[in-house]
């Protein structure tokens, strides 16, 4: 049986192409997969890629097949999870790696990777109830963090990205101000010695979600003196130079907020399921751009170039 997929065959270029169905093992199943996100990590494999590769991390399918050793999972299911190569008609899975979708949630709101990677990194994040926060990037993943913040209880959330857009999907997501990097109040800013003397309070809570160097920098000139920087940015394609001084008499606690613990995804990515479920969590507005499987380069481009609207990308195949 032969499938149709699409692989990264040089720079900035994918082909539609017939692969085998994959097949499994018996401890897995095979998904046809209905929808997958595109995600900004592999947009830089794609701008320099070498090689032939299958991407795709973030799918919704129907479980077609289960192996002999599989537990808890029928043909039938629509599952989430931990699943790789999904740009193509049909993927697999070790089923411990995969979740259910719950009933009544379409497709684009059960992306469960970007879902795992949201809550994950909010649980990280140390927020007491009241606590003022700066969110630095309002991309997918600084406007999901948005959300969660808020449902941790912050008081004030204050956004900040270089896009006039961008700011104006952060008001519609909840926060309280925003403004430009070139625009942000000085009281925010605790840059100084002399800061800390006058009582320049900062931000409690700083969250980078820009995966750029200046975004990593503005968010810890914006924590407080003993406050958190939680670093939720994807950083690649380079290093990254801060200032460390500052960061060090500031007493900052600073957060990894990327997860790699498979077990700990699972987890959170039934709860998040469970938030988009309950009408806690809005999943499906942030999904703006959809494209076919034979659009792939589309989809990354638009990550690349972010037409008017974007948010995030998707690939449809159902």
């Amino acid at each position: 049986m032969r499938m149709k997929a699409s692989v990264i065959t040089g720079k900035r270029h994918s082909e539609l192409v017939e692969l085998d169905i994959p097949s499994i093992g018996d401890e897995e199943v095979l998904i046809r997969v209905k929808a997958c996100g595109v995600c900004a990590s592999e947009l830089h494999p794609w701008l320099e890629a070498s090689g032939r590769r299958l991407f795709g991390h973030e799918p919704v399918g129907i479980v077609e097949a289960v192996g002999p050793r599989v537990t808890g999972f029928q043909e039938g299911d629509r599952v989430t999870g931990l699943i790789h190569q999904a740009f193509a008609q049909f993927t697999k899975a070790d089923y411990r790696s995969i979740v259910r979708v719950p009933d009544g949630l379409d497709d684009l709101e059960a992306l469960g990777e970007p879902l795992s990677c949201l809550m994950s990194g909010a649980n990280r994040t140390p927020v007491s109830l009241g606590d003022d926060v700066a969110l630095v990037g309002t991309g997918f993943m600084g406007l999901g963090f948005l959300q969660l913040m808020k449902l941790k209880g912050a008081g004030r959330i204050v956004a900040v990205d270089p896009r006039e857009e961008s700011l104006g999907h952060a008001m519609r997501f909840g926060a309280e101000e925003v403004c430009t990097p070139d625009n942000v109040k000085p009281e925010y800013k605790v840059t100084e010695w002399k800061h800390m003397e006058q009582g320049i309070p900062g931000v409690r809570v700083a969250v980078e979600a820009s995966g750029t160097e200046s975004g990593l920098q503005l968010a810890g000139n914006m924590a407080a003196v003993h406050g958190t920087l939680s670093v939720v940015g994807y950083h690649q394609g380079g290093m990254r130079s801060v200032n460390m001084e500052l960061w060090n008499w500031k007493a900052l606690s600073v957060i990894n907020a990327h997860e790699r613990r498979s077990a700990v995804h699972l987890r959170q990515m039934e709860a998040g399921l469970k938030l988009i479920a309950a009408g806690h969590f809005n999943m499906r507005d942030l999904i703006t751009h959809e494209f076919r499987l034979d659009e792939v380069d589309q989809a990354y481009e638009a990550i690349r170039s972010k037409p008017p609207g974007f948010i995030k990308s998707v690939i449809r195949l159902d």
